[in-house]
């Protein structure tokens, strides 16, 4: 007696070769992913400015886009663009989709700045990170404001007093945006990575947290004029064991690519837009994270005073 086949149990022959193909494919794909040794590369490129609201006409995806595609003809596995160089969008949106389907066609990771808006007006500084497939797998919200304008004692205790939140947005939107509250890493195909943005990498301790919950490259976008710090990134590298992939806007400077310990291994000119790439050693980063001394000799509890509450530290001992 013959069994019947349903149609879903039919398989053309052109189909199975697909099939086959895809699966070989597929599987060469995986081989080929190096975790030991990883290319990546960086984007210093303006886009929309910290104050910026959108305007008419303007597409940032438009300049970054060829970017994602020369970073995948490249062969890096990660491609990363500036702080909020995407300006005031919904995550997903339009200018989201571009990217993602740029990320796709590459089957390369994405990081890029912007506004995140949300539906009740509030907004966020956020990194959007894409995966290969295009899909948006994380979000880093900015948890250290830059604030430029304060009233009241101490310095930067209050926001500038009688400006109308149109006038922030403008001009000092740090005061107003919804801040990060965690320090995230996020697992990659090659890596564990984590992600600061511009003014929390002069704090030691977010790249401290995210190393010590295992991130083994620490990405830091930015957006301003001066340059970012080659010696916060070597300082960085050496004492949490990391590499590191510093972006910034092209009318700054300091766009870098590091490998621990201290390392620099390319860096954008300064102030032009440049794109960069160079590999980063996470084997040699494992084995020095995993024999540390310095890890290992940690005394967590001497370190109290590093989460005491911002209102119970005292004002500076007066000089006699």
């Amino acid at each position: 007696m013959h069994q019947r086949l349903s149609a879903s149990h039919i398989v053309f022959p052109g189909v199975a070769l697909a099939l086959v193909c895809g699966n070989v494919c597929q599987a060469q794909e995986q081989k080929k992913l190096n975790r030991d040794v990883v290319k990546v590369a960086a984007v210093q490129i303006s886009g929309y400015d910290k104050g910026d609201v959108p305007r008419a006409g303007y597409d940032p995806t438009a300049e970054l886009l060829p970017y994602i595609d020369r970073a995948g003809k490249d062969g890096a596995q990660l491609v990363v663009f500036p702080e909020y160089v995407l300006g005031h969008i919904p995550v997903p949106g339009p200018d989201t989709n571009r990217i993602s389907a740029a990320a796709a066609a590459n089957q390369i990771y994405v990081i890029a700045g912007c506004w995140e808006e949300y539906a009740d007006g509030t907004f966020a500084n956020t990194a959007l990170l894409f995966d290969r497939s295009g899909d948006i797998c994380g979000r880093y919200h900015k948890t250290h404001g830059a604030i430029d304008h304060f009233d009241g004692e101490p310095p930067w205790a209050r926001p500038p007093a009688g400006k109308t939140r149109a006038w922030m947005i403008r001009n000092d939107p740090e005061w107003v945006m919804e801040a990060g509250t965690d320090l995230p890493v996020f697992e990659l195909d090659f890596g564990t990575i984590g992600i600061m943005t511009c003014y929390d990498g002069w704090f030691p301790e977010p790249p401290r947290v995210l190393s010590l919950k295992g991130a083994e490259l620490i990405v830091w976008i930015n957006g301003r004029g001066g340059s970012v710090e080659d010696f916060i990134m070597k300082t960085t590298m050496f004492q949490s064991h990391v590499g590191m992939i510093a972006t910034n806007q092209a009318y700054g400077s300091g766009t870098m690519i590091g490998d621990w310990p201290v390392r620099i291994a390319a860096r954008c000119p300064d102030k032009t837009e440049s794109y960069i790439s160079a590999t980063v050693n996470l084997k040699r980063i494992r084995q020095a994270r995993y024999n540390s001394r310095n890890f290992r000799q940690r005394r967590p509890d001497l370190y109290r005073t590093l989460v005491t509450p911002k209102s119970a530290v005292g004002p500076p001992a007066t000089s006699p």
